[in-house]
């Protein structure tokens, strides 16, 4: 004999046959048998969307400071017509400017091509 026995030694005082036969193995681990209609006994909704952007993982330099910017925004009705008032008369400077700018160009190269 070998140091393992083959078989065991049924337990002392029973006859063999009444020995219980070795658990089988186990087969089914999982089954999502009732899951979909536990789903959707109250619905399946959609995930709400935030009001706000989270600053979580921002960079705190710029958070900060575009709380300060905010503020700093704020005004009454009276500035705000101010602000709108000069917001125009600097668009329209800019436009001006940019005629200006065009009309020199097309000079430029209309004395290029001539001395061509």
């Amino acid at each position: 004999q070998g140091r393992w026995p083959l078989r065991r030694a049924s337990p002392p005082g029973l006859p063999p046959q009444s020995r219980r036969p070795a658990a089988m193995a186990k087969s089914k681990n999982h089954t999502g048998n009732n899951q979909v209609y536990k789903n959707h006994r109250n619905g399946i909704k959609k995930t709400r969307r935030p009001k706000k952007m989270s600053m979580q993982g921002m960079n705190c330099k710029f958070v900060r400071n575009q709380a300060f910017a905010k503020r700093g925004m704020q005004c009454t009705p009276e500035e705000k017509e101010e602000r709108l008032k000069a917001q125009k008369e600097a668009q329209k400077k800019m436009e001006e400017k940019k005629v200006q700018e065009r009309a020199s160009r097309l000079k430029e190269l209309q004395e290029a091509a001539t001395k061509q």
